[in-house]
This record gives structure tokens, C-alpha cells and sequence, in this order.
């Protein structure tokens, strides 16, 4: 528990340190709130897939419903990402 909550400020230091921030979720959710609403969603859908196979699942219970959130990630992320390559290439970064 503790090398995950000393890995955590570096990794979000890291993040800000190669030019992330929020200042521009707004107008990704207001440009494509589907799309990255659903990517976010997975990612924390996965989590709890992860948290429910350590606690109580078994394999062949998780990877049934890994599979249906991976490709739900996988659609939803490459749809976030072109979004997100627009916004770029049009000069808002």
C-alpha cells in the first residue's frame, strides 16, 4: 500500500511535468462528451473488475466482463484520441 501511495505523486508529478493539466477537460467533454465520458468510465469500470477478481471473483468470472470493458475502452479511447489529435493539430494545446 505504501509503494502505491508514494508511486502516485510522482506519477502525477510526471504528468504535469510533460505538460498535462485539466484546464482543457471542459472543452473535451463539451466537444465529445460521449466518447470520453465512456473511456473514463471504463477505466474505472476496469478497476472495479480488478478490485471484485482480487476480492471474490474468479478468473472465468472476470475475463467475460474484461473483454466487454476493454472493447468498450478500445472504441471509446480511439474516438477520445481523434478528438483530443483535432484540437491539437488545430492549434489549442
Amino acid at each position: 500500500m505504501l509503494a502505491v501511495l508514494f508511486t502516485l505523486p510522482a506519477l502525477m508529478g510526471m504528468w504535469v511535468g510533460l505538460g498535462g493539466n485539466l484546464d482543457h477537460a471542459g472543452k473535451a467533454f463539451g466537444a465529445s462528451p460521449i466518447a470520453h465520458g465512456l473511456f473514463f468510465g471504463s477505466v474505472v469500470a476496469m478497476e472495479g473488475v480488478f478490485f471484485l477478481y482480487y476480492y471474490s471473483w474468479t478468473l472465468f468470472q472476470t475475463l467475460p466482463v474484461a473483454g466487454v470493458v476493454a472493447i468498450v475502452a478500445y472504441v471509446s479511447g480511439s474516438r477520445a484520441l481523434t478528438e483530443v489529435q483535432e484540437r491539437r493539430l488545430g492549434g489549442q494545446r
